[in-house]
């Protein structure tokens, strides 16, 4: 048994030096593997310095950015995703990325409005005392249109190594700073909530800073790059984006419903926490399509020794979160979060299916499938207003979990009759 162990290994070694495809999923994968721990572990230092409340106000103020964004976006980042795409010019490609930044700072703008008039108007936030927070932090919102511009544009341009930093880096930062915090501060009596905010925007601007200096984005040509976007955003970026308000966008406002049907927004801690603990869920197939996101726009479908493979791990990876998460929660975070349990049962699920859909429509996305992928958003979309508007006035976050669950396995059987419909098309006409 060793020595056929040992010759796996090597083989696995082997396989690392000679193929570039192999190293990248297992650098992906890698980082996933450190995040995991990282983010886990910082969620219960914060769980157990702000309280179930505080950090339900945490998590709900960072949907209210990441909300925003999905809504005013534009396509602009999806549209540059596809430019990169389709060019192997390195010159060329560095003034996409500086064009597609000189796009990021004008969204910045509108959005950075938009919030400013929602803190002011809103009487949800008002009467959660959350009105100041969130003020002093949309000058610095631009944080979370970096996080969006890394995943999708290094993705297209397979710079994995960097989207790889892009993902850690931060979370290392942001760990290391809230250990010392809990450590040395823990009796603190001041905003709880404004020292971790303050801690999670630093470290992400740190980080984000760093991975920005090795893109070494041009501004060169940046009248007709951002002209080459805006015509890729017409044919391609807007479709998406479009259909992105209805899926991601309800999917987004999941937390804010809980947070407006509850007397606090501790129901939207747990129902994020929840997400969290299923989270890793999802690394399987979106690391495995992000690698071969360039490969498979050359592909008349995905190679079966490669789905197997997703599905297996993303099974075994379920059946190790069922059978792991009651004591976690019990353990290390206590009786106040025991409702987080029921729920990552119920969301992993969800998550299982989101994950699965997503490895699909990386090959739509890859051959340019923006109506497929615009129609099958819509279509999710209108479900989880529907689900979202019937649940969780009446149920919370248990209903938003439901949601969760039937949007996925919704937007599962959609990806599947697209990719279906393309590999047929694409085989035809190859004949």
């Amino acid at each position: 048994m060793s020595i056929s162990y040992t010759r796996m290994i090597k083989r696995l070694l082997q396989e690392y030096r000679v193929n570039e495809k192999f190293k990248q999923v297992l650098t992906l994968l890698s980082v996933n593997v450190i995040a995991i721990p990282l983010s886990i572990i910082s969620s219960i230092i914060i769980t157990r310095f702000l309280g179930a409340s505080a950090y339900g106000d945490f998590k709900y103020l960072a949907s209210l950015f990441n909300l925003s964004i999905i809504l005013l976006n534009l396509g602009i980042f999806q549209a540059a995703n596809r430019a990169l795409v389709l060019t192997n010019d390195r010159t060329k490609a560095r003034e996409l990325y500086g064009a597609a930044l000189t796009l990021l700072g004008l969204l910045f703008l509108v959005i950075s409005i938009a919030l400013f008039f929602y803190a002011m108007f809103d009487r949800n936030i008002q009467e959660k005392g959350l009105q100041s927070t969130l003020m002093w932090t949309i000058p610095v919102a631009w944080i979370f249109l970096l996080s969006r511009y890394f995943e999708v544009l290094l993705q297209a341009d397979n710079k994995i190594s960097l989207l790889a930093k892009s993902r850690l880096y931060p979370k290392i930062a942001f760990f290391t700073t809230i250990l010392i915090l809990y450590l040395i501060f823990f009796n603190y009596s001041g905003n709880r909530l404004h020292i971790i905010w303050m801690l999670f925007l630093g470290t992400e601007m740190v980080g984000y800073i760093y991975i920005l200096l090795r893109i070494y984005p041009s501004f060169k040509n940046l009248k007709n790059r951002i002209n080459e976007i805006w015509h890729y955003n017409k044919a391609y970026g807007f479709n998406v984006y479009l259909g992105s308000i209805f899926s991601t966008g309800f999917s987004a406002l999941t937390g804010i419903l809980i947070s407006y049907f509850g007397i606090d927004n501790s129901g939207v801690g747990f129902y994020a926490l929840a997400l969290t603990i299923a989270g890793p869920l999802e690394f399987i197939p979106n690391v495995i399509a992000t690698t071969h996101y360039k490969d498979f726009s050359s592909r008349r479908g995905i190679p079966r020794k490669l789905l197997l493979i997703t599905v297996g791990f993303t099974l075994l990876a379920l059946g190790g979160i069922w059978a792991l998460v009651s004591p976690f929660i019990n353990f290390f975070y206590g009786i106040e979060f025991r409702p987080v349990i029921a729920l990552t049962f119920i969301t992993s699920l969800g998550v299982v299916f989101t994950g699965m859909a997503d490895f699909f429509n990386r090959f739509l996305g890859a051959h340019g499938q923006g109506k497929a992928l615009r129609n099958s958003a819509f279509i999710v979309g209108l479900g989880i207003m529907v689900l979202n508007i019937t649940l969780i006035p009446s149920f919370g976050e248990t209903g938003a979990a439901y949601v969760k669950v039937c949007s996925g396995l919704l937007y599962l059987i959609l990806m599947l009759i697209y990719y279906r419909k393309l590999s047929l098309s694409l085989k035809n006409s190859n004949v």
